[in-house]
């Protein structure tokens, strides 16, 4: 590396790049034991090495001879011979060389140690990845890893399928795969990577690195890292030639992708198995968690059956106790004389099946303003008919059990489940007057959006299920993709193909969707001025809503609302 001195003789690895030279003196041959590794490195003059992040080895850097710039994280220091630098992990590291002789370090380099997770739950299953895990949340996190390294990340399965799409794969891996001729499984490389461990090196020296997920020493699929070069061939322009010349390729694109793809020093190699390493048993815990969830699930659903068992039987029992009374009761109850209205009432107490869609509708939709005005319209309807409260607490009770199975849909929590019924019935079953009873109606519908609020915010509902709900509950709002994205800590342009992809439409058309369902309700059940109904459901410019309104609906506000009084008539 220098002339005047015999730094190597030829037995050790040599890695080139433009800027310099890395004689590596000591690799380590067993992670699992050894950590080290150290080497030689030469910048030549007016070279420098391009800024790059440490994210996960630590260096300590010797200067043998020469002068330059060390900088990390944006602090300069100037260099020369005899002084001794650090770069910690994480740090945002570059060299320069600004004297006219080569700048020489004696360098080490320590992958940082990660965490270690260690799997502690035997289960057997033998399903596919993506039959435990959801797809999006594997994209997730291959977009974060591929961000980190910046390299090539991508999850596959134990057939060496694609599972998620590749991010960031360099332009001659592309080429070669299009034109058929990838030979990625040509020769193991080898390396200081652990037993389970694989990694490729194809015809032209692109090495690729799998780490398995394991769970309960069985292998889900691999993250797979690449494809970059250790070394690049100086003689690869020919063979390239040679190889692919004869194949009707564009040989010249083929070179100056190959010329494209990223070196990376061999210390890095260690760091991105570490990195990956981690990654794979953070994605082997979650697997592991669903699996233990989906059998809590299936015994709480087993429990639930039997409680539901138990409800049937003390309903029947109930009602054959009714029966009972009604005919020990019904001689005497002949020798009175009832009004004809109450007589009447007490044979139609009809269940108003309408409010409870409107309040299961309301309640997943959080809205609790809503819930409230549907329960005092209810109650209000039975006080106007003349019923009791004695004569309407079974069809509220009955109402009860219905919401409260909403709210187990959506937690699978059966005591949650029990605990409501049980509770809400009993206080039904106490109330003394109209008043007592509309109160508890509205405790039970802000007790059950709140359950469900709770679902949202620690992030149980389904990504797209979110957004929908926030949408659905904020549509009035001036809502935009960036917006949304901010909220939900997800990129615009995956928001967008997310949103479309799931709900087979844009975010703008599902917003307008919902705003001109609001409007013609509000058309067909109010007075209100149609500059008003924009207003209310979003619109600020009156123009713009109806040229909307008549986009989905076939015409305009005004022919709405005359044919809707028309038909109603």
């Amino acid at each position: 590396m220098r002339n005047d001195l015999n730094y190597y003789d030829g037995k050790y690895d040599v890695q080139k790049f433009e800027w310099g030279e890395v004689v590596w003196l000591h690799e380590p041959t067993n992670l699992l034991t050894e950590r080290l590794s150290a080497g030689l490195v030469k910048f030549f003059p007016g070279k420098s090495q391009y800024s790059h992040i440490h994210f996960g080895e630590e260096q300590i850097l010797y200067v043998l001879s020469g002068e330059g710039i060390h900088m990390v994280n944006g602090e300069e220091k100037h260099i020369k011979e005899g002084m001794l630098m650090h770069s910690p992990p994480y740090s945002e590291h570059e060299v320069i060389n600004t004297g006219k002789d080569n700048l020489v370090f004696l360098i080490t380099y320590t992958p940082s140690k990660l965490m270690e997770v260690h799997p502690d739950v035997s289960i057997a299953n033998d399903k596919h990845i993506l039959e435990v895990l959801e797809k999006e949340v594997l994209e997730n996190i291959q977009r974060e890893v591929a961000e980190i390294l910046q390299l090539s990340v991508i999850i596959v399965d134990n057939d060496n399928n694609y599972v998620t799409e590749p991010i960031n794969t360099n332009k001659f891996c592309d080429l070669c795969k299009r034109m058929n001729v990838c030979q990625e499984k040509n020769r193991k490389y080898e390396g200081g990577l652990k037993e389970l461990d694989k990694a490729f090196a194809c015809c032209s020296n692109i090495i690729t690195i799998m780490i398995p997920i394991l769970v309960n020493n069985r292998i889900f699929g691999y993250i797979k890292c690449g494809y970059f070069l250790l070394n690049r061939s100086e003689d690869m322009e020919r063979i390239i030639s040679e190889k692919f010349g004869g194949q009707n390729l564009n040989v010249e694109e083929l070179i100056a992708a190959y010329n494209e793809i990223p070196v990376i020093p061999k210390s890095r190699l260690y760091a991105v198995r570490e990195s990956l390493g981690i990654v794979s048993k953070l994605i082997s815990q979650i697997i592991e968690n669903n699996l233990v969830e989906k059998e809590l699930s299936k015994k709480n659903n087993e429990i639930l059956k039997n409680a539901q068992e138990k409800i049937y039987l003390e309903d029947a029992l109930k009602q054959a106790n009714m029966k009972l009374l009604k005919a020990q009761v019904s001689s005497s109850l002949k020798s009175y004389n009832f009004k004809d209205k109450i007589i009447s009432n007490r044979e139609h107490v009809e269940y108003p099946i309408e409010y409870e869609n409107k309040l299961k509708d309301s309640i997943k939709k959080l809205d609790d303003a809503l819930c409230i005005k549907i329960i005092k319209e209810v109650i209000k309807v039975y006080k106007e008919k003349g019923f009791s409260v004695q004569e309407v607490k079974g069809i509220f009770e009955e109402l009860i059990v219905t919401l409260s199975r909403l709210v187990y849909e959506e937690t699978k929590d059966s005591k949650m489940f029990l605990d409501m019924r049980y509770r809400y019935k009993n206080r039904i079953s106490n109330c003394t007057d109209y008043t007592i009873l509309q109160e508890t109606i509205i405790e039970f519908s802000q007790e059950s959006i709140s359950i469900l609020n709770s679902m949202l915010l620690s992030g149980r509902y389904d990504l797209i299920n979110k957004i929908n709900l926030y949408i659905e509950n904020n549509f009035h709002q001036n809502l935009t993709l960036s917006h949304l994205a901010e909220i939900f800590f997800i990129s615009p342009n995956y928001l967008s193909t997310l949103f479309n992809e799931k709900n087979a439409m844009s975010l703008k058309d599902y917003i307008n969707k919902l705003r001109i369902k609001k409007a013609k309700q509000y058309l067909e059940e109010t007075d209100m001025k149609i500059s008003e109904i924009s207003k209310l459901v979003g619109y600020s410019q009156l123009s713009y809503f109806g040229s909307i309104f008549n986009k989905l609906e076939g015409c305009t506000p005004n022919e709405f609302r005359r044919k809707s009084k028309k038909s109603k008539g």
